[in-house]
């Protein structure tokens, strides 16, 4: 498969790839379409990031996966990434939404979640098939998000660029799944 049906938002952080995932979601979702996947927030305490979690965009579980406080062998920056805790909520998230849903989002593909080989390969399996996706990742050159985005429309998106970028999108994957 080629790049129909598979979009990525790129951007350094805080330039709104998230927020610009999540309009798109709740937009196509006030549309009738039926969207699955997971997200992974930043946890601030005290005015301060100290971690990360990851929620299923269905059934809302969520887990913290990266923290200040975790020790674990694998590290990204100050963060602990807990990989176990990260599959248990966005391998079923993402498995559950390939199947049931008709546009899959993945938010984030980027180094802490890319620990996991299993989201790695879950990853790669949604983009061979024909289920609308949308990721989003940053601009650093990583090996597996310059495989996926060699596969997909790749939008670059900067501070204030959220609500463009969305509206965009909404519109090529209503295209995309004939609901236009």
């Amino acid at each position: 498969m080629g790049r129909e049906g598979k979009y990525i938002i790129r951007g350094r952080p805080g330039s709104g790839k998230s927020t610009a995932a999540m309009i798109v979601r709740r937009r196509l979702e006030e549309r009738g379409v039926k969207v699955g996947g997971i997200r992974t927030p930043e946890v601030r305490s005290g005015g301060k990031r100290v971690g990360f979690e990851v929620v299923d965009l269905v059934t809302w579980e969520r887990v913290l996966f990266a923290s200040v406080d975790y020790e674990s062998p694998w590290r990204v920056s100050k963060y602990g990434v807990r990989v176990d805790l990260f599959e248990s909520v966005a391998i079923p998230a993402l498995e559950r939404a390939m199947r049931d849903a008709d546009v899959v989002v993945v938010d984030e593909i980027g180094k802490m979640e890319l620990l996991s080989e299993r989201f790695i390969s879950t990853v790669r399996r949604l983009w061979e098939t024909e289920r609308a996706a949308l990721g989003t990742a940053p601009v650093s050159r990583i090996g597996f998000v310059e495989e996926i985005s060699s596969k997909s429309r790749v939008i670059r998106i900067e501070r204030g660029m959220a609500e463009r970028v969305a509206e965009e999108l909404v519109t090529e994957i209503l295209s995309y799944l004939g609901r236009l």
